[in-house]
């Protein structure tokens, strides 16, 4: 292996975040978490166990609008990121992460920055695969 796999190879001793996030007033509960987190709670850890992804932590932001970037979960899992604590960071789609293209682009500078490996599964992206990453913060 050279130097270069190496430094693309998955730690899998650090956390693989999932997040999630439900729009402001989507009123799909039954008390407590909607129905849609759950359901992406599901679809994520299924997809990260089939892709035999570890350490496996939810960042859940429910009921927050993708319109601002300083969400609770998300800030918090942004400062794991930047603490290195996490290897790979999954969502079910780009919409999940925000609707500014310009902080999306932003967000995916500082996971390249720290080697963290992003997968937005609904849009086919992954950060191991650059020629997926193209339009990203278009989508």
């Amino acid at each position: 292996m050279d130097a270069q796999e190496v430094m693309h190879m998955t730690d899998y001793s650090k956390i693989t975040a999932l997040y999630s996030r439900l729009s402001v007033g989507d009123e799909d509960r039954d008390g407590g978490e909607s129905n849609s987190i759950q359901n992406q709670k599901i679809f994520l850890e299924n997809y990260a166990r089939g892709q035999h992804l570890t350490n496996i932590r939810h960042y859940i932001d429910d009921d927050e609008s993708g319109r601002f970037f300083d969400r609770s979960a998300y800030s918090h899992m942004m400062d794991d990121v930047e603490n290195g604590k996490i290897g790979v960071c999954i969502m079910k789609d780009l919409t999940r992460w925000g609707r500014d293209y310009l902080q999306v682009g932003n967000a995916m500078e500082i996971f390249r920055r720290n080697n963290v490996r992003f997968i937005a599964v609904n849009n086919g992206i992954d950060s191991e695969k650059p020629d997926t990453l193209e339009f990203a913060p278009f989508i």
